[in-house]
């Protein structure tokens, strides 16, 4: 660990959980138990990817071990993988259907939302704007 810059991945994961999380969770549990589809679904989808955008790009921003990508993509898949582990707990615990390719299409796109962060973040270092 001492590779990564902890503060970094805590202000990444933060930023992640705040934007990233609640768009999930509405998705989750009140469009995708709904009888009638919605087109709300991809809306969310799309404001979640943005979060992993985003926070991946705060982690990678603030990060001071000149590992850019990396810290956005820590930051981005320690996210996803915390909050699906309790949402997979969840639906086994109330007995509903774990969609297995549904969770690896989703966690495909955190990583690919976590790489551009991280571009985004290391474009943001290289530039000369650094954060307060």
């Amino acid at each position: 660990m001492k590779d990564f810059d902890t503060l970094a991945l805590q202000k990444g994961a933060s930023v992640t959980a705040l934007f990233a999380v609640p768009p999930t969770l509405i998705a989750r549990f009140v469009v995708d138990n709904s009888d009638h589809p919605s087109g709300w679904a991809p809306l969310l989808s799309l404001l979640a990817i943005c979060g992993f955008v985003i926070g991946s790009g705060v982690a990678a921003w603030h990060q001071e071990r000149g590992r850019p990508l990396a810290h956005g993509l820590v930051a981005g898949a320690g996210v996803f993988l915390v909050v699906q582990s309790f949402f997979l707990l969840i639906r086994v615990a109330t007995g509903g259907e774990v969609r297995v390719s549904r969770i690896i299409t989703a966690f495909s796109l955190a990583l690919v939302a976590s790489i551009f962060g991280g571009v985004l973040g290391s474009i943001m270092q290289n530039s000369g704007v650094r954060p307060k």
